[in-house]
């Protein structure tokens, strides 16, 4: 297999490669004799990897030596392998005369946060490849890199391993609720016991998204299309909504026979689509945690019974109207796909969880999709061709984050960050050192609030991800509800939990965590600015 590899670099690594001369952290000098390299190898959810990066660039590496390497896995959906190398900065906890190299798997989503651990503690492969850092000029060299051009040359297999040990994994949820792939099967409760320690990341805020058109047709429907709106229809008080039961409906239709849910009106009132009425679907793979999440939320599956893969989950691949991605890039990518005037863009199914082998399709375009992402969404997202959908609003309420800490919008799951039981598998110190500062990163107040900020500014308002409550709740500083955006923005800890029994349990309705803050409790609506909290229109209310 081949993987085409794209190459980012910090000003001053871009500077030295311009001369011809290798940047101290290029990655071709990462076999320089006496240099000490601590490599960390990361598994799993694809939600996360924006955070991820930021921490690497702003909490780990010393100030302008980072290079990142991405290598786009073609045959994943839109999965990706990325390498970051740098020397380690104060805040990874090495030696700053250290370099580090970090390593995010991201072909799959979630099930290989946990999934590759378990084979190795029961003495089966991983089953998961990242870069081979020791092949670090062949990974530098010109056929293997992209210098911001549009085009990319494919990457030798030589700079790739298979079956590597991951050092740990996160998972949007916790393993219980993930699905082996192939197959679809549910991981083994004992060797999720046996094998792994968990502990919490953050919580990531989850959101419906649909393509433009439709956004605009629900605009319409909603009567969010006069007035203010009708000059300025992207900015959250003109937001349109669906109800969860709506939601539901959608995304499940297959699961009920030809008969039911397979055009948009036989949902919603809405204008007629020009070009076809048809329900298309842009869904995660099976082992996804953004899959597991929606299941759970909207669904209650993975949850009753978490023994088998027979509960309800959302429609099957089909090649044509459901169509699986292996990444959150690949949900932008195929809503793009149906969006599109006069289509161009070719979507790759997601063949490697259920044994499906669709080929490759190429949507008509001015089509109606619906899909679910991370509200982890920067302006790049919505920016030239990729402005092709939109985050709506869920039972009116906006997903945003101050939604979700004033107990408005539930919709969030808290993640789960795995390494091994003290055994063979166990990963260096350093290494797991390294793990260990990045797990308790993620969650941090101050980091989120960096990272968050990318996300701010969307057509539904500011996104992205919280503290989790069971852990930082103490640390909040909210004086009363409801809590103002500006107040999440400095700080923003979630004080609502899905731990309140102790560990991690996304199948929970979310309880108010013992806060302190002023007046908690059942917050009230009639004290938050409508216009923000709601969506004005009345498609989930006729």
């Amino acid at each position: 297999m081949k993987y085409p590899l794209i190459r980012y670099a910090v000003a001053s690594a871009i500077a030295a490669a311009s001369v011809g001369v290798a940047h101290a952290t290029d990655i071709a000098t990462f076999n320089t004799s006496g240099r000490t390299n601590v490599v960390v190898y990361i598994s799993g959810s694809t939600a996360v990897d924006n955070t991820l990066a930021s921490i690497v660039q702003n909490s780990l590496c010393q100030a302008d030596t980072l290079s990142t390497y991405i290598s786009q896995v073609t045959f994943a959906g839109g999965g990706s392998e990325t390498l970051y190398y740098c020397q380690a900065g104060t805040g990874s906890g090495l030696p700053t005369s250290d370099y580090l190299a970090v390593e995010k798997e991201s072909t799959t989503g979630s099930v290989h946060g946990a999934e590759p651990l378990i084979n190795v503690s029961e003495g089966a492969p991983s089953g998961v490849t990242f870069f081979d850092p020791t092949q670090g000029t062949a990974i530098d060299a010109a056929n293997c890199t992209n210098d911001g051009s549009t085009t990319s040359n494919d990457c030798p297999t030589s700079v790739f391993i298979s079956n590597v040990t991951p050092t740990g994994g996160v998972a949007d949820v916790e393993a219980k609720l993930l699905r082996s792939v192939p197959g679809g099967a549910v991981l083994p409760a004992a060797a999720i016991g046996d094998d792994l320690v968990a502990a919490p990341g953050l919580d990531v805020v989850w959101g419906i998204a649909v393509t433009k058109n439709l956004y605009r047709a629900l605009q319409q429907a909603e009567g969010l299309n006069t007035g203010t709106c009708a000059t300025t229809p992207d900015v959250p008080q003109c937001v349109p909504s669906l109800s969860k039961e709506q939601v539901a409906s959608i995304l499940v239709y297959s699961d009920f026979g030809n008969t039911n849910l397979t055009f948009w009106n036989q949902v919603l009132d809405l204008p007629a689509n020009p070009v076809d009425e048809n329900i298309y679907l842009c869904r995660r793979d099976v082992g996804s945690g953004t899959e597991a999440s929606f299941e759970a939320y909207f669904l209650g599956a993975r949850c009753a019974d978490a023994t088998n893969g027979s509960d309800l989950h959302m429609a099957t691949q089909d090649g044509q109207y459901v169509i699986e991605s292996g990444s959150n890039g690949g949900i932008r990518t195929c809503l793009e796909a149906f969006y599109n005037h006069n289509n161009t863009i070719t979507i790759t199914p997601y063949n490697s969880d259920l044994g499906t082998d669709f080929p490759p399709v190429t949507p008509t375009g001015d089509q109606w999709a619906i899909g679910i992402l991370s509200s982890e969404e920067t302006a790049s997202n919505l920016t030239g061709s990729n402005d092709s959908w939109r985050l709506v609003a869920i039972d009116g309420v906006l997903p945003t984050l101050e939604n979700v800490v004033n107990g408005f919008y539930p919709y969030f799951s808290t993640d789960a960050w795995y390494h091994y039981k003290s055994g063979l598998a166990y990963p260096s110190s350093a290494a797991l050192g390294v793990f260990n500062t990045i797990q308790a990163d993620v969650g941090s107040p101050s980091v989120l609030a960096t990272a968050d900020a990318t996300y701010k500014n969307q057509p539904w308002g500011d996104g992205g991800d919280l503290s989790p409550a069971s852990e930082y709740a103490k640390d909040a500083t909210y004086t009363a509800f409801p809590v103002t955006q500006a107040e999440v923005e400095a700080n923003p800890i979630n004080l609502w939990s899905k731990a309140a029994g102790g560990s991690v349990n996304n199948c929970e309705t979310p309880t108010l965590f013992n806060s302190g803050v002023s007046g908690a409790g059942e917050p009230s609506g009639n004290t938050v600015t409508e216009g923000l909290l709601l969506g004005s229109g009345n498609v989930n209310k006729q």
